[in-house]
């Protein structure tokens, strides 16, 4: 069965941030995934409004949200 885009995003999120150890900076795991779902839904918005192309697998997916978080500070 194929992914969704939100499904894809929140995967690419949640594996991310745990790769660069993020979960750890929030009290719960609900907290972290919602926090990982919520900015699934930011770059899924990003997609709505023509500044990305939607993902075609999971690995489109991480380069957008790696994208995305390399303009953090």
């Amino acid at each position: 069965m194929a992914k969704t885009q939100m499904q894809l995003a929140n995967r690419a999120w949640r594996n991310l941030t745990k790769r660069y150890g993020w979960q750890r900076a929030f009290q719960t795991k609900r907290a972290w995934k919602a926090f990982c779902r919520e900015n699934a839904g930011a770059t899924l918005e990003s997609q709505r409004e023509g500044m990305t192309e939607p993902f075609e697998n999971y690995a489109d997916a991480e380069w957008q949200v790696m994208e995305e978080m390399s303009y953090w500070d």
